[in-house]
């Protein structure tokens, strides 16, 4: 695959500004050129708002440009809340359109109408790019379930922490920096009620050290109802769920409830929540995207149950030795990752890359 094309990579660019904050529409950018040159820019607006080509065309006059856009652009369907953009090229007059890939929740027929207007179209250009960037919308579509990333951070001797030695924490600022990042586009942060239990996390998005402004879903796997209705995880930034089952008490439940939480109840799986009717529930509410940041047991389940689309993980330059506790994840089959990525974060390293679970194709 070739490169991105100067206008598309522009567009590109501004599909990732707004990555995360359009679900469960997906991330697009839009780029306008007239005479060899950019003259202006747009991207997707939250739920309800523009999309990325509507955008592009209220900053300018598109009759004759050419207008590149990473993804096809939509047309009518029922209970769409905003205007059709494959209509508003038209009515523009547009030239040429330019599509990355085409959108599996349309399908064609955008394409289909700008030709039937007499607009030349051409399909590809970033192909490859573009389906890396909108790979959560594109398994969504696909599956009608958010896309997974396992996050854990590991020793060098494979060891999740050494609470005995006071050794909870094993990675630096640099790398807790670089996984807010993660937390800032994801729509949901999951966890298990081991982990609130141990270590009472806020699982807040706080990229550049701030709590950001729109904050993922917190979603808490909590079989039995043991997870305190006092802890931080049900603070104001953000919604809370906790994913429980008919094991969990009323009392429990109440108390939860009126920490602000919603409670949703699933059937028992074989070492928690049933995580297929989870995912599947999740996804019915428009979530694309989901990082599971443990603990082990929910890693375990994931990986076991062939949920886990993308693994980080973080590894420490440090030996924990047998006071430390190994990060197990029986039942999982061996796993070679795909398309590895070694990210330095000094003194840390972050490994990720895809598990091949879910087949990634390009959509041209």
């Amino acid at each position: 695959m070739s490169d991105p094309s100067e206008p598309m990579q522009r567009a590109i660019d501004a599909a990732r500004t707004a990555r995360g904050r359009t679900s469960p529409n997906p991330w697009v950018g839009a780029a306008i050129v007239r005479d060899g040159g950019v003259i202006s820019v747009g991207a997707t607006s939250p739920y309800g708002g523009p999309h990325a080509e509507a955008s592009a065309l209220a900053n300018t006059d598109g009759r004759g440009a050419t207008l590149y856009t990473t993804l096809e652009p939509c047309v009518p369907f029922e209970g769409k809340k905003t205007p059709p953009c494959s209509e508003a090229i038209i009515e523009a007059g547009v030239a040429k359109v330019v599509i990355g890939i085409l959108d599996p929740h349309v399908g064609g027929p955008g394409v289909a109408r700008l030709r039937e207007a007499g607009i030349a179209v051409e399909i590809g250009d970033g192909a490859e790019a573009i389906t890396e960037l909108l790979r959560p919308y594109l398994k969504f579509r696909a599956t009608g379930r958010p896309y997974v990333i396992a996050k854990f951070a590991v020793s060098l001797d494979g060891k999740v922490g050494a609470p005995a030695s006071g050794i909870r924490w094993l990675t630096s600022d640099t790398a807790l920096a670089r996984a807010h990042s993660d937390r800032d586009w994801v729509d949901v942060i999951m966890v298990g009620s081991g982990t609130v239990i141990a270590d009472d996390p806020a699982l807040t998005a706080r990229p550049g050290g701030a709590e950001a402004q729109r904050q993922p879903i917190r979603v808490v796997l909590d079989a039995r109802g043991r997870t305190p209705p006092g802890a931080r995880v049900f603070g104001p930034a953000g919604k809370a769920i906790v994913a429980t089952t008919r094991d969990a008490s009323e009392e429990w439940r109440s108390a939860v409830t009126a920490s602000g939480a919603t409670i949703i109840e699933l059937e028992p799986g074989e070492t928690g929540v049933n995580l297929d009717q989870l995912l599947d529930t999740l996804g019915r509410g428009g979530i694309l995207s989901l990082v599971a940041e443990g603990g082990p047991v929910v890693l375990a389940s994931l990986f076991e149950g062939g949920h886990v689309d993308e693994v980080h993980a973080y590894i420490a330059p440090r030996i924990l030795g047998d006071e430390g506790v190994p990060l197990s994840l029986p039942g999982t089959a061996p796993l070679t990752l795909e398309q590895p990525v070694i990210e330095p974060l000094p003194p840390d390293v972050l490994v990720r890359g895809y598990t091949g679970s879910w087949a990634q194709r390009l959509a041209l």
